[in-house]
């Protein structure tokens, strides 16, 4: 069995996440879920960050399934792949509605499942080398995994999401860029400091704005626009009495009366 390792480092309210097991290009195996759900639960009891950073070690961002450990030409058990699998959804589904926003930086391709947790980020930067491949056909297994259909199918609309995943697509950089599934592509070696600039930004946001705002980019799209409009109104009026705005309304008062001279 393969060590799954993931690397953390925090700094300035920004934790960066590292799929950190190269040699096996990063790729799921039985531990992957307990093992992230720890650095999940760990991020979430901290207050003081407000953003995430997922990227991978090496040449691959996540290999998916991790092929000589998960699947096997043997019989196998239903209920234990059941297990796991239901276990990975819940890691994807806690990504897409974490509290605080994450970015994927994609330092290389996504495979399978992987894509699933990229797409489950807010956004992702992509280096030049990332790409986005759907080969589970490739397998003779479903694409309907890891949440893949339905995260892409909102990203791109059903008729292009469609298309990619039953012919076993492989979206590069570029196409990704113009289906506006990556935010930025940048060169490799500017990858991570173009995600931190985004984060950076992210965290310097006072008091609750960016979880707020991140609860309501997420459960509005399950709403009608009317319901949408009352939970943003009631969200708002939380914010209108955070210290933050207190504060910074404040900051902006003083300085106008001081240019005015009263």
């Amino acid at each position: 069995m393969q060590a799954r390792e993931f690397k953390v480092e925090i700094d300035n309210g920004i934790a960066t996440v590292t799929f950190n097991w190269p040699n096996a290009a990063n790729a799921m195996g039985t531990t992957y879920s307990s093992d992230f759900s720890k650095i999940l639960d760990r991020i979430e009891q901290d207050e003081n960050i407000r953003c995430v950073v997922l990227t991978g070690a090496g040449k691959v961002f996540n290999g998916g399934g991790d092929l000589k450990e998960l699947m096997s030409p043997d019989p196998t058990e239903m209920e234990s792949e059941f297990k796991l699998l239901r276990d990975y959804n819940k890691i994807t589904k806690r990504l897409y509605y974490f509290d605080i926003p994450v970015i994927a930086a994609l330092n290389g391709p996504a495979i399978g499942g992987g894509v699933g947790i990229a797409l489950a980020c807010d956004f992702a930067i992509a280096s030049e080398t990332a790409r986005y491949d759907l080969a589970f056909h490739k397998l003779g297994l479903s694409a309907a995994d890891v949440g893949v259909p339905w995260l892409l199918t909102r990203a791109i609309g059903a008729p292009l999401a469609n298309y990619h995943i039953l012919t076993t697509g492989s979206i590069d950089s570029i196409l990704g860029k113009k289906l506006g599934l990556f935010a930025e592509v940048v060169p490799q070696d500017d990858l991570l400091n173009a995600a931190m600039v985004a984060a950076r930004r992210i965290a310097s946001a006072p008091g609750p704005t960016v979880r707020i705002s991140k609860l309501s980019l997420r459960r509005g799209v399950d709403m009608d626009f009317a319901a949408n409009l009352e939970v943003e109104a009631y969200m708002q009026s939380y914010a209108f009495r955070s210290e933050g705005h207190k504060k910074i309304i404040g900051e902006y008062r003083r300085k106008i009366s001081k240019s005015s001279g009263n």
